[in-house]
């Protein structure tokens, strides 16, 4: 019976990394050079430049259910982030 209950908590705790919230995978970068999330997370899907320099700089994650969109100013500093997800309103982290 121990060992039956110590399965069952294991399972149930693993299954919390699906409760994550987005937020987990962005809450780093405001404040760091736009070049070195490039470098960590690679290509972004789009790059959508204004006419001041702004730029939003957009990841979609697993299979596009996860979109990623961080705020640059001009000066390629990450300003903000905001995540949307089509799924579970989660994105799991990578790893």
């Amino acid at each position: 019976m121990k060992k039956m209950t110590a399965v069952l908590i294991t399972l149930l705790l693993s299954g919390c990394s699906l409760f994550i919230t987005g937020a987990y995978l962005g809450k780093d970068w405001p404040g760091r050079d736009v070049d070195a999330l490039i470098d960590h997370w690679g290509e972004p899907n789009e790059v959508i430049v204004s006419d001041g320099g702004e730029k939003e700089v957009i990841y979609k994650i697993f299979s596009d259910t996860c979109t990623y969109t961080f705020y640059v100013d001009s000066a390629d500093v990450i300003t903000d982030y905001d995540y949307e997800s089509t799924w579970l309103g989660t994105c799991k982290p990578i790893g």
